[in-house]
């Protein structure tokens, strides 16, 4: 089988483009291809309006030039619903089957709180797709009740190569867009009692959002114990984690965040929440803590609990490892797209 895969840019920001940027580094197939075609790029406005412009305008010759079978469709909200809604269109006109991928924390909701002309075109573009792809059961459950069909694909990562000189692991650190709905100020407001408690732990909010904001509650607080450390690239990252005592992500929305399964990989205990797919890959107690969103007191009382018990944080970081080598691998998450493609083309 042929097939178009049309998302993001790789080199861009968010979970997308890395799980495309995986794709391109990690899958093969004796009986499947991938092209790529990009629907849009970082940069200014003019920049992203042309490059997505581009991509649409591009799309039925690529489909064609190619002798495409599939196009797989990289879908969020938003901007990125739009893109991939017309995407959808061209390519069934080009007579081609679609799978659509749909990596929006919250897509369920993102339908539910639209006006009425919006859910009803967004529930006609799920309906044009051959198969739709989604990666929480809380997406597949909300449509289920709309005739719609939905698989489940949780994210994989690349299995890291052992370090030739561990680092001493000295920080607490977030990976993802800084605001409220990745519970961005519940550690704001964490941090002051643990600036108290634990002087010697510092805390590191990566990734580009609500910066400005942050900042300012920071230098409000006084809260000489957190970092911004802005967005970072996938080099800088790696050297990162391997500082990393604890990864923090108290989300209020998730699909299945990347910033899990990577630093679960290298053996680096979460603490988060029970939302998206996240009780899907943790498991309480086991490889990582979990609390309800908001819930700033067991937020609080589970990171001094890693911080102070040295035994159990090493236990769940090498419980988390395995986990992610075991079911959240590359290998495993090539076999099942390899089976998709397959199975889709008997």
């Amino acid at each position: 089988m042929r097939i178009l895969m049309f998302g993001p840019d790789r080199t861009t920001k968010g979970g997308i483009a890395t799980v495309i940027a995986n794709f391109q580094n990690h899958f093969s197939s004796s009986d499947n291809t991938i092209f790529y075609a990009e629907s849009w790029k970082e940069g200014s406005l003019f920049r992203r309006t042309f490059y997505s412009a581009l991509g649409i305008l591009s799309l039925p010759f690529r489909i064609i030039g190619k002798k495409i079978d599939l196009v797989h469709i990289h879908m969020a909200q938003d901007g990125s619903y739009f893109r991939k809604a017309i995407a959808t269109r061209i390519a069934k006109q080009c007579g081609r089957k679609v799978l659509l991928h749909i990596h929006g924390s919250h897509f369920d909701q993102y339908h539910q709180m639209s006006g009425p002309r919006l859910q009803k075109h967004l529930l006609q573009t799920l309906r044009k797709a051959d198969k739709i792809i989604v990666l929480n059961e809380d997406v597949q459950t909300y449509f289920a009740a709309y005739g719609i069909s939905m698989e489940i694909v949780q994210n994989a990562v690349p299995i890291p190569a052992p370090s030739e000189k561990p680092v001493e692991r000295t920080q607490i650190s977030s990976f993802g867009q800084l605001g409220e709905r990745k519970g961005t100020y519940d550690i704001l407001q964490v941090a002051e009692r643990l600036q108290d408690e634990h002087p010697e732990i510092f805390i590191y909010l990566y990734g580009d959002g609500d910066t400005k904001q942050a900042q300012a509650i920071i230098t409000q607080k006084q809260l000489n114990n957190v970092r911004i450390g802005g967005w970072i690239t996938a080099e800088e990252k790696e050297q990162t984690m391997q500082k990393t005592l604890i990864h923090l992500l108290p989300s209020y929305q998730e699909g299945l965040p990347m910033a899990i399964l990577e630093t679960m990989a290298r053996g680096i205990p979460n603490i988060s929440t029970y939302v998206g797919g996240i009780p899907d890959v943790m498991e309480q107690g086991k490889d990582g803590l979990l609390i309800e969103p908001g819930d700033q007191d067991a937020l609080y009382d589970a990171i001094s609990f890693l911080i102070e018990q040295e035994e159990e944080r090493s236990k769940m970081g090498a419980a988390a490892s395995h986990k992610i080598k075991s079911a959240f691998s590359m290998p495993a998450y090539n076999r099942k797209w390899d089976q998709i493609y397959t199975e889709w083309n008997e």
